[in-house]
């Protein structure tokens, strides 16, 4: 049983009185929720470990904004290199260490920091998408050794860059081809397709059993659809026709896995949030057309009424899957 279900669990047993007070503490080290010493010292290595590379970062910022005209173009080049090279040092040697892992992560943030370097020392003329998406290309080897979640989320986030990027340097010559709609369609077939390889791997592999990526990727996919939703709502283009069907999909998708597959409200919550924007806008644009004065009005009581609907709905599966 997850630990916080099992958490809820026995505060509920202890209010309804089932179980006695006094053997609260018990029952919490029975199902591994207090921390043990192990556990502790796991999260200070863990904190210690972000500090410190933290404040080396920061460190190394700072030295070479004041010593950055003092420094030749070699020197630079040598430095920076010398940063990836140390971070992949340090992995190999605590390599046997699950925390030597942020080791690549910073590795793979310095290949970004050498590749703009080289970019603004030698003018090559490239696009700036081409600098996240051969960036992006040159950390794909260590994403794929590595096992970190969080070097898989920075890949993710370099990719969408470049998208978007291209889609800004592009929309000028063929702005019929990639209208702002099709970005975001592109953006939320990237995203949502990540977010179900993402789900499906994490079956299998333990690495990928976190669920702060997840939801960061969710977020995503759920922003791209629910703008192409309003534009579809607000620009009576006959060629988005598919949009709604689209959205429909996705919804009965997030409903049907993060209800009874992998449950979890996060993902329910912001399916629920979009279905509420998306009513709001629709009703807005029938009465808006009606010109009426209490439109606001109106508008603000079927948001309250929604979003209650919504969180009274959410109380009660949140307490039904506290009784799984």
């Amino acid at each position: 049983m997850n630990p916080s279900r099992a958490k809820a669990l026995i505060q509920q047993w202890t209010a309804q009185q089932k179980l006695p007070q006094q053997q609260l503490n018990q029952a919490l080290k029975l199902a591994n929720i207090t921390p043990t010493p192990q556990h502790w010292f796991s999260f200070l290595d863990k904190l210690l470990l972000a500090n410190g590379g933290g404040l080396l970062v920061i460190g190394v910022i700072f030295f070479f904004a004041f010593n950055w005209q003092a420094i030749t173009r070699f020197h630079k080049f040598v430095l920076i290199e010398g940063l990836v090279v140390a971070s992949l040092a340090g992995y190999s040697y605590y390599f046997h260490k699950a925390s030597a892992k942020f080791f690549v992560l910073a590795a793979s943030v310095f290949v970004g920091v050498l590749l703009a370097f080289y970019g603004q020392t030698y003018q090559t003329g490239a696009d700036t998408w081409q600098l996240f998406f051969m960036w992006a290309l040159l950390i794909t080897p260590w994403a794929m050794l590595a096992q970190l979640a969080s070097l898989w989320l920075l890949w993710l986030i370099l990719v969408n860059l470049s998208v978007f990027l291209y889609y800004q340097v592009f929309h000028g010559i063929f702005g019929m081809l990639f209208s702002g709609d099709a970005l975001q369609m592109a953006l939320f077939g990237l995203n949502s397709v990540a977010l179900c390889v993402w789900e499906l791997a994490a079956t299998r592999y333990e690495w990928l059993k976190g669920r702060t990526e997840v939801r960061l990727l969710a977020v995503a996919s759920g922003f791209s659809i629910t703008w192409l939703m309003l534009s579809f709502i607000f620009g009576h283009g006959a060629k988005a026709g598919y949009v709604p069907l689209v959205y429909g999909l996705w919804l009965a998708a997030f409903y049907g896995v993060y209800r009874y597959k992998v449950a979890d409200l996060f993902m329910l919550a912001g399916a629920s949030f979009s279905v509420i924007i998306l009513s709001t806008a629709w009703l807005a644009e029938i009465l808006f057309k009606a010109k009426d004065g209490a439109v606001l009005f109106l508008l603000a009581l079927w948001v309250i009424f929604t979003s209650g609907i919504v969180i009274r709905w959410l109380k009660g599966l949140a307490q039904e899957l506290h009784h799984d």
